[in-house]
């Protein structure tokens, strides 16, 4: 089995795999970066061991492709930029560590060319990520983690 993975490290962020076997439809699976408690969403940590679990039974079981969207420079202030670039080395180290050696970390400008997702509108990006797949968690937070993980696909295809 082949899996790409698409990685989303912004705030509202998501893991979303695509499972490939041959002769086969591909299986999606997305892991949001957040929770929903009411009314009030909370950003989940990187540093929680069940993104290291999640990351690990993926590895495991099948041969992996990561496409890691790279951080670039807002006006969202530099602690946050900083703290985008810790989450970055975060997990591209615990996948080194797991034994990946396929590696994309494309700027959204380039993943989005590969995926024909031009712009940062939330309700299009949804509108191209329900082209690709039907999950059932795909939302407007998880849809540019889907549209990842597809350039990745297309990127190592």
């Amino acid at each position: 089995m082949i899996s790409y993975i698409g990685i989303d490290l912004g705030q509202k962020g998501a893991i979303t795999v695509q499972h490939k076997l041959p002769a086969s439809k591909p299986t999606w699976e997305i892991f949001p970066f957040y929770q929903r408690h009411g009314e009030e969403t909370r950003m989940r940590t990187l540093l929680e061991s069940e993104f290291y679990d999640l990351l690990f039974n993926i590895v495991n079981r099948s041969e992996c492709y990561v496409t890691i969207e790279r951080p670039m420079m807002f006006s969202k202030g530099l602690k946050a930029v900083a703290s985008l670039h810790e989450h970055f080395g975060l997990t591209k180290g615990i996948l080194i560590g797991l034994g990946v050696t396929s590696f994309w970390y494309p700027t959204p400008v380039q993943w989005k060319k590969l995926v024909k997702a031009p712009g940062s509108d939330k309700v299009q990006m949804l509108k191209n990520a329900s082209k690709i797949t039907k999950a059932r968690n795909l939302s407007p937070e998880t849809a540019d983690s889907v549209l990842i993980c597809e350039a990745c696909r297309l990127h190592f295809q």
